[in-house]
């Protein structure tokens, strides 16, 4: 059976004039990695862990897509991992 655990992160944003949240960067296990770019993003709560009204953002990360996110009601930003 999957078991999937919330990773948390710490992100670079910048908050554009109109608002929007733009990450740049994201620092995780001692390393940081730039985000190429934001391919998307949209509110969604992934079922497979415990959270709170996420935004999930599709970045490039390294030429590899990775979903990030973003919980505005906690300032918490995290990434979920499949464990055995």
């Amino acid at each position: 059976m999957k078991q999937y655990r919330r990773m948390a992160l710490a992100v670079e944003v910048l908050f554009t004039p109109d608002g929007r949240l733009l990450p740049r960067r994201l620092e995780f296990g001692g390393e940081t990695y730039e985000i190429e770019r934001v391919l998307s993003h949209k509110r969604f709560c992934p079922q497979v862990v415990a959270c709170i009204a996420p935004i999930e953002f599709l970045v490039l990360i390294g030429g590899a897509h990775k979903k990030i996110y973003y919980e505005p009601d906690t300032g918490c930003w995290f990434s979920i991992k499949e464990t055995e």
